[in-house]
């Protein structure tokens, strides 16, 4: 894949370094390749990356260099942004308090922890759209209950599927809520699972590492180790594949959380290579690296490892549907591990509940369920995202998953 102009400018403009500066601004010097500014505003946009490249651009002293409509577009998201993290924080900190007072412990995750701990520099340039709450296992029903009584309802769409149905890498928070703010909260009881090796992050380990950090009514969150958080967030983007139009931001999230606390990436690459998938942290913690220092000839992909070239050029995705079907695809069939429950997951997709059957269909099959079963095969055809089948889904997704056992090479340094 040779990355264009266009490609150069988003890679450079989400983190906040002289070299992405200089990149930045060479780029438009340059007039091989123009850029293409009406794929830059809606990349940056699906990539929740617009208020970091506004912010970058003026801190490279180019922003009034770029097109009217884009600085127009940018400073619009970055003001919705920004008055969605007030109410993101305000709200954070309500849910905290509340389960602080039922003697709950909650502990924010990705883009809640980042906020919370303020690693972002402004209001509004770590976008989010869930407010992420890990809670000891034994008291999540409680604290579901107390969401409740706080006016957050379940999320239409709620199925009486069979547990089979889903994977067990999917399962790590209950049934997402949204209260009358529109923030929606996922009650996790465990960070995530690594599914080739079916390793959990836990509620236990987490805790174990937190650290207290102050909020600005007083009060006191628990927030994840740096290197739990720097973990978790490689591992939602780069590693599930189920988020990947968000690599580029989680790069800017590594460069802040090491920027302040330089000894979490050395505990970061400890804990994955612990939980399985140290190949793929290391590309990541590289390709920051890279990103952190090169010029602009020496971003290109022909001169960059071949690891940290197919993390970047998913990153710069725009089928982020497409990798996720083929990353629950490749798992489903992955036999290696416990064959007769992956056998189980794939005809409970097929076989699955009465209930969930009437939830389906209806009054369709109120005279018979056996039409219902005979329906269901077809539809899940017609659902089906045939592209996820396609040869360079299956070799990125397959790479991506064999990367992540790597062992780390001697002469690696960080």
């Amino acid at each position: 894949m040779k990355w264009t102009a266009t490609d150069k400018f988003l890679l450079s403009g989400v983190l906040p370094v002289e070299a992405g500066y200089r990149r930045l601004r060479d780029l438009l010097d340059q007039s091989a390749d123009p850029i293409d500014w009406s794929a830059i505003s809606r990349r940056a946009e699906f990539h929740q990356a617009a208020p970091l490249l506004r912010f970058n651009l003026f801190k490279s002293k180019i922003i009034t260099l770029v097109p009217e409509s884009l600085r127009t577009e940018l400073e619009g998201s970055a003001q919705i942004w920004a008055a969605r993290h007030l109410a993101y924080v305000n709200e954070a900190g309500r849910l905290i308090a509340a389960f602080r007072t039922a003697g709950i412990d909650s502990i924010p995750l990705k883009g809640a922890a980042l906020m919370l701990a303020e690693f972002y520099p402004q209001a509004g340039l770590r976008t989010a759209q869930d407010l992420d709450l890990l809670i000891d296992p034994a008291r999540i029903e409680e604290a579901d209950s107390i969401a409740d009584k706080l006016g957050y309802r379940e999320l239409p769409g709620r199925r009486a599927i069979r547990s089979r149905q889903r994977l067990a890498n999917e399962i790590n928070h209950l049934w997402p809520r949204r209260g009358n703010s529109g923030i929606i909260i996922e009650l996790h009881h465990r960070a995530f699972q690594f599914a080739q090796n079916e390793r959990d992050l836990t509620y236990h380990e987490i805790r174990s590492r937190a650290f207290k950090n102050p909020l600005q009514d007083g009060g006191i969150v628990l927030l994840p180790s740096p290197s739990d958080l720097a973990l978790h967030l490689i591992h939602h983007t780069m590693v599930d594949l189920q988020t990947t139009h968000a690599i580029l931001r989680t790069f800017a999230d590594l460069h802040f959380i090491f920027s302040r606390n330089p000894d979490a990436k050395t505990g970061m690459l400890a804990l994955a290579d612990e939980l399985g998938f140290g190949g793929v942290a290391r590309a990541a913690s590289e390709a920051l690296n890279v990103r952190s220092e090169c010029d602009l000839k020496a971003l290109d992909p022909r001169k960059i490892p071949p690891d940290q070239t197919i993390l970047l050029e998913t990153a710069l995705s725009e089928s982020p549907l497409e990798l996720a079907e083929t990353a629950r695809l490749l798992e489903y069939f992955d036999f290696s591990r416990r064959p007769a429950t992956k056998l189980a997951n794939l005809l409970s997709l097929v076989f699955t509940s009465r209930s969930h059957l009437h939830q389906l269909y209806g009054n369709e099959i109120s005279s018979s369920t056996a039409k219902g079963y005979l329906r269901r095969p077809f539809d899940l055809m017609k659902k089906f995202n045939w592209k996820s089948l396609q040869p360079k889904n299956l070799i990125r997704v397959r790479r991506l998953r064999k990367m992540a056992g790597k062992q780390e090479s001697p002469k690696f340094k960080v």
